[in-house]
């Protein structure tokens, strides 16, 4: 298997060195860079273990089906494979390649006693492990828990030995035990910075102990191969640039290798809780069967972006009402050069197909909406121009007439009640100069208690890798509209990211973004997302505030008297 130079020097570093850290931006090959490591190791050495492990079960079994798919030479830009590994697992009649893919953890065996296995259930049942090395894959996108619990594998050192009369004196060293941390930069409140700036500082001092790897978009696009540079770079600086243009602070992020500076405490949502709060999902563009959703509004026409945001609200047993996010729609023109949004009576007609998709097929008119929010600011745009305009009864290009909307209970509506008799009542005007700082609140506390998820970051490989329930990923392939949905709440999180809380000199207490960045980056996916968390805080006090107390009828009730003698 041949690498290109960057990836020698960084694969001879980290072979002994017992804490290593890889910082390597996008399509730089750090999976394809660390299987081979991994497959080397076990190779080499007998009776060995290694841990592939991630924040998420499907990112260490993506990387473990890497190794898998190296092995069987089935990847077509590694001209140069060999079978030597393939011959060396461990295979039986049950199980004919010698990878096993058991959904709590998959694994292969060689026949020189090396075992390596991905953990893929919750890192909080995963103690009291040994291993030779621990492989940390998206490191810095993982909570602070999955190592803390899985660290501790290592500690053992690699040259105890005890018994049978030996001089362990007289015994050869062997390999080190090895933490390897691997991630595109995150931000600075991760583990992943923490580990990323004290080795950094060791490895300066010359701690022979320690390695950082930092390789930006700038090194792969100038690869050389023996010396020489490469006519095909595996990153092009075309989609460099336009990754910069689409979301700068991102692409500095996954390109440049700039950690973002968060943790301030005017900071109200952490990225950490947002990626304690990701899963890897297929985007939900429209009902299926009878799921319940509310769409959050905020409408602009020129300075600003129109977004509609729709979140799938479900009741878990445990823990009650929850939310999922994973689209977020901008009505934008793509036609100007501005890419302003679109006219009013455009937006409307694409959010009564919204509607339409996700109140589902052979369903009743708004049967599982639950709600719509629509911020009745903007610009008055929110009730002369939507409101107005999704009060009469409409006909959707099917020709089927569905049913207009109406606030009965705002101010400008409730006089208007009786001429839209027909009209459906779960629209609600929301008033930002009345509700922004209380939606904002609750979003901070629905955050803080995990009943918000979202989508997974997209890494624009045009497929997700999803994992079924016999425990065997998939890839799944993406329509561009799945796509574009992925995107846009990638462009939201880094929306929560970035408001701030600032506190006047009489106490009151404003949300916005910070002057730095007031100009570079939109909050309106973010505002659209609070809307949908104050009505989700709302929606849970009503389950408290609103249960009935079950009525006994104590005449029915058994006796245990059988008598009474006065």
């Amino acid at each position: 298997m041949e690498l290109l130079d960057y990836q020698k020097y960084v694969f001879m570093q980290s072979w002994s060195t017992p804490f290593v850290l890889w910082c390597m931006g996008r399509s730089s090959g750090k999976t394809t860079l660390g299987s081979p490591f991994i497959m080397a190791k076990s190779l080499l050495i007998p009776n060995f273990e290694g841990y592939i492990l991630a924040g998420v079960g499907s990112q260490s079994q993506e990387m473990f089906m890497k190794i898998e798919k190296i092995a069987k030479r089935e990847i077509a830009s590694f001209t140069g494979l060999t079978d030597i590994f393939y011959n060396e697992t461990v295979k039986s009649s049950a199980n004919t390649d010698g990878f096993t893919h058991n959904p709590a953890s998959f694994s292969y065996k060689l026949y020189n006693g090396s075992v390596i296995r991905s953990l893929n259930g919750s890192f909080d049942n995963n103690r009291s492990k040994r291993s030779n090395l621990n492989f940390y894959d998206e490191s810095g996108f993982a909570p602070d828990e999955l190592f803390t619990t899985s660290e501790p594998f290592t500690t053992q050192n690699s040259d105890f030995r005890l018994g049978g009369d030996v001089d362990v004196t007289l015994l050869p060293k062997q390999f080190p035990n090895q933490l390897i941390y691997a991630s595109s930069a995150s931000s600075t409140d991760t583990y992943f910075y923490r580990k990323y700036k004290d080795f950094a500082k060791k490895m300066f001092l010359g701690d022979k102990r320690y390695f950082v790897a930092d390789i930006s978009s700038d090194v792969v696009i100038s690869a050389t191969y023996n010396g020489i540079l490469y006519p095909v770079s595996l990153l092009s600086q075309e989609k460099v640039d336009t990754a910069m243009r689409d979301n700068k602070e991102k692409a500095m992020r996954e390109y440049k290798n700039i950690f973002t500076t968060e943790g301030s405490d005017q900071q109200i949502i952490k990225r950490a809780a947002i990626i304690r709060n990701s899963k890897v999902s297929v985007p939900v563009l429209a009902n299926e069967g009878k799921k319940k959703f509310v769409l959050a509004v905020d409408p602009a026409r020129q300075h600003d972006n129109s977004i509609c945001t729709p979140a799938e609200f479900y009741f878990d047993e445990n823990v009650g009402w929850k939310m999922s996010l994973s689209n977020s729609v901008s009505f934008v023109d793509i036609a100007k050069k501005k890419k302003t949004p679109m006219k009013t009576p455009d937006q409307i007609k694409h959010f009564k197909n919204l509607l339409l998709d996700y109140n589902g097929k052979q369903a009743a008119d708004y049967e599982n909406v639950m709600q719509v929010l629509i911020d009745s600011g903007a610009g008055g745009s929110g009730v002369s121009s939507w409101a107005d305009g999704l009060l009469d009864d409409w006909i959707d290009e099917r020709g089927v007439t569905h049913k207009g909307l109406i606030d009965s209970k705002h101010d400008e509506y409730k006089i208007h009640n009786s001429k839209y008799p027909n009209a459906s009542e779960i629209l609600t005007l929301v008033s930002p100069q009345k509700f922004k700082k209380d939606m904002f609140d609750a979003l901070i506390e629905m955050m803080s208690l995990d009943l918000i998820t979202f989508t997974e970051t997209y890494d624009n490989k045009g497929f997700l890798t999803l994992v079924d329930e016999d425990g065997e990923s998939k890839q799944y392939k993406l329509s561009s509209d799945e796509e574009i949905a992925l995107v846009n709440v990638d462009i939201a999180k880094e929306e929560l990211v970035s408001i701030y809380s600032f506190k006047s000199t009489n106490g009151s207490v404003r949300y916005d973004l910070p002057p730095d960045k007031l100009n570079k980056i939109g909050d309106d996916r973010a505002y659209t997302i609070a809307m949908l968390a104050w009505y989700l805080r709302n929606l849970r006090r009503e389950s408290i505030t609103k249960k009935t107390t079950e009525k006994v009828d104590w005449a029915n009730a058994p006796s245990f008297i059988s008598a009474v003698n006065f």
